[in-house]
């Protein structure tokens, strides 16, 4: 492989569950992020490190088939070396079976020890959660690729609230689904900032509604049964714990750079972040 761009692996099942893009210029970094994407079983397709470096992409986890993933040819813009990213989306409207995927591709291109950018078709810049990490290897890699499995080499986009995007979305919990909403109504540009603030507003506020209504309800019963009052006032107040340690995970999660997902509410999240706004 000593000519352009070429495909190593490309599919919808990687065992690397968030948005990442990678540049790999050693093998055994290169041993590590297979790891990752792979798990155990075959190992990484060889690579020439000497004259060619790994490109990945990695879409994350997305709701239904039909999503997916390409690197398209680099182009060298002055010092850069530019990696366009193309994802696909299902079209508006498409029925599909509710099964998460994880589109993936990598590739192997001529090396280059120069800056490596990643962006997508219209130029913007990698929409990730993750910081700048510097280029690892070794042992250092195998560590940092177990906790967070690829290593970035380009910003996250910006957030359009003028704030640091960890901080953005964790002030769209602060107050619950109306911080998440106004959250919302400003945030154009950062995805990782829009998934945390629709989750505000489905997660948070569907649990606060659960809440509420069965504290309503158990009232209603008072008139029937002392018994079923008080089994409703209980539900409603575990309930509202659950609502307080939800709403202290996802602060915690959001402003650690997380995209964590709560049950149910978080595949909603996903999907309505995904949609072109």
């Amino acid at each position: 492989m000593t000519g352009g761009m070429a495909t190593l692996a490309r599919g919808d099942c990687s065992g690397i569950l968030d948005p990442g893009r990678a540049i790999v210029r050693d093998s055994e970094t290169w041993q590590a992020l297979w790891l990752a994407h792979a798990g155990p079983g075959p190992d990484a397709p060889d690579v020439d490190f000497t004259t060619r470096m790994v490109a990945a992409a990695f879409a994350g986890e997305r709701p239904t088939p039909g999503y997916a993933i390409q690197i398209l040819e680099p182009q060298r813009v002055g010092a850069s070396l530019i990696v366009t990213v193309d994802e696909v989306r299902p079209p508006r409207g498409a029925i599909a079976a509710q099964i998460i995927v994880t589109p993936y591709h990598i590739v192997t291109l001529p090396r280059d020890d120069g800056e490596v950018r990643f962006t997508d078709r219209d130029g913007v810049p990698f929409r990730g959660e993750y910081p700048v990490q510097p280029q690892l290897s070794g042992a250092s890699a195998a560590t940092a690729i177990k906790g967070s499995p690829i290593v970035p080499v380009a910003t996250a986009a910006r957030s359009s609230t003028g704030l640091d995007p960890n901080l953005a979305a964790a002030l769209a919990y602060l107050a619950g689904p109306f911080s998440g909403l106004l959250i919302l109504l400003v945030e154009r540009a950062n995805d990782f900032v829009r998934f945390h603030a629709w989750q505000a507003i489905i997660g948070l506020g569907g649990l606060g509604l659960l809440s509420a209504g069965t504290l309503v309800f158990s009232f209603l019963t008072l008139i029937l049964s002392p018994f079923a009052f008080t089994l409703m006032y209980r539900l409603s107040e575990i309930l509202a714990v659950v609502w307080v340690v939800a709403w202290i995970v996802c602060l915690i999660k959001a402003f650690s750079g997380v995209r964590w997902q709560m049950p149910i509410a978080g595949r909603y999240a996903e999907r309505l972040t995904t949609e072109k706004h």
